[in-house]
């Protein structure tokens, strides 16, 4: 990574000399979270951790076609300790130069970025490449380092590399074929694990009528020899007030987390499966009155668990020119075992203008017996205030309050500065 930095660095500093027009685009968030935690038999903790956003994004460079992007934070606690890692964190979430060629859609990058392509979906230090073939199909490739987690047992390897195939036929049809592998994966001292990952998988994206979308995939672990996923999402809109959206999933937890770090918490060891089903309906009985009933069936083969069907409803209101915006919703989980059946209740408000914004939510959950032995019930509320100084200078604060079987009483609250500048060579600053 620290190579590909460097070789950016000499490319921008190298490009004004070249640069014909430049836009520049800078997005920078401050927050400061206020919180207060109290766990019963434990000593209170006062929680302030500052944390800063940056984005910059710079376009038409060189010929006009390069543009570099960068995304990172910075965290420093200002009271006690907000994880169990240091009083200070950063990380660099992207940094990479873009060329994006004139003809085919062509177009490679250069440094930290993030993939998602059919089976991929990584944070790579290296280089990507896309390009549109004749005939509807197109390809993409991407090679280098997968980016390491700052945690202790991070097991990632030393290399990744994969790509996809796609053929499409506008507005109608697009299947992909995609292929990923990892290589390098710090094992530790098991014996029965393997040190690469390999996937390969299917996608597609169908709309046979106007009314109808079908979407999903399907990724095949190689290296375990088992389907570790299908995900599928249909939506029909049979006339314009109604919505039908149903939806499949279906994870083998063997070959979906086969090379996870945290192997007691995703138990990748244990031949399990968990598959959900279900579906929404959504009506708009008049302009600002709208109701959705949905049901979901989560099958997880573990004794403990059991299956579960949840279902419920929501109403939702929308006034006032659209700057007001309420609902109401009640959710029944039905579960094999009491201790996950619940009733949950949650309500909200939102007013937005140009100028200034609110709202207020409030959840409840109503449990079927105590969970951990401490109280069967548990609530949240949530407020917001946003005010806009200058059309691209917001402040807003965020305040929350409520009890939960792991907290006997948790305040929270987070102060937001939000700055948004851009240039455009054809215009002047925003």
């Amino acid at each position: 990574m620290k190579q590909c930095v460097r070789l950016m660095m000499l490319a921008i500093l190298g490009v004004p000399s070249v640069a014909s027009a430049v836009d520049l685009g800078v997005d920078s968030t401050t927050l400061i979270r206020l919180e207060e935690r109290s766990v019963p038999g434990f000593s209170k903790e006062q929680v302030y951790p500052a944390t800063q956003f940056l984005g910059i994004d710079l376009d038409k460079l060189g010929d006009g076609n390069l543009s570099f992007h960068l995304y990172g934070w910075g965290r420093l606690d200002l009271a006690d300790k907000s994880t169990d890692e240091g009083t200070t964190d950063a990380d660099l979430s992207y940094a990479y130069l873009a060329y994006r060629f004139p003809q085919a859609d062509a177009q490679v990058k250069l440094g930290r970025f993030f993939v998602y392509e059919g089976v991929a979906a990584e944070q790579v230090d290296g280089v990507s490449a896309r390009t549109d073939l004749t005939h509807g199909f197109a390809v993409s490739l991407f090679g280098g380092a997968p980016v390491k987690l700052d945690l202790t047992g991070d097991n990632k390897g030393d290399y990744v590399v994969g790509g996809r195939l796609a053929y499409r036929l506008p507005g109608l049809l697009e299947l992909g074929a995609s292929a990923l592998r990892e290589g390098g994966i710090t094992t530790g001292e098991s014996t029965d694990l393997k040190d690469y990952r390999q996937l390969v998988g299917g996608d597609i994206w169908l709309a046979p009528f106007k009314i109808m979308e079908i979407r999903g995939h399907s990724n095949y672990n190689t290296a375990t020899s088992g389907f570790a996923e299908h995900s599928y999402l249909l939506q029909v809109y049979p006339v314009r007030p109604l919505t039908i959206v149903a939806e499949y999933n279906d994870y083998r937890l063997k070959d979906y987390f086969a090379t996870t770090n945290l192997r007691s918490l995703f138990n990748p060891d244990r031949d399990e499966t968990l598959r959900s089903y279900g579906g929404s309906i959504t009506y708009v009985v008049a302009k600002p009155l709208e109701v959705t009933a949905d049901y979901k069936r989560i099958n997880y083969h573990r004794a403990d668990r059991g299956n579960t069907n949840r279902f419920g409803g929501e109403v939702r209101l929308t006034l006032a020119d659209r700057k007001v915006r309420t609902g109401l919703s009640y959710h029944r989980a039905d579960s094999a075992q009491s201790a996950n059946s619940y009733h949950e209740v949650r309500g909200y408000v939102m007013y937005r203008t140009t100028k200034y914004s609110a709202s207020i939510d409030a959840i409840g959950h109503f449990y079927d017996e105590k969970v951990l032995g401490a109280r069967d019930t548990d609530y949240e509320v949530l407020g917001s205030l946003g005010y806009h100084i200058l059309e691209n200078l917001a402040i807003s604060g965020d305040l929350g309050y409520g009890r939960n079987p792991w907290y006997d009483k948790e305040l929270r609250g987070v102060l937001r500065l939000t700055y948004n500048f851009n240039y455009s060579s054809k215009g002047a600053a925003k």
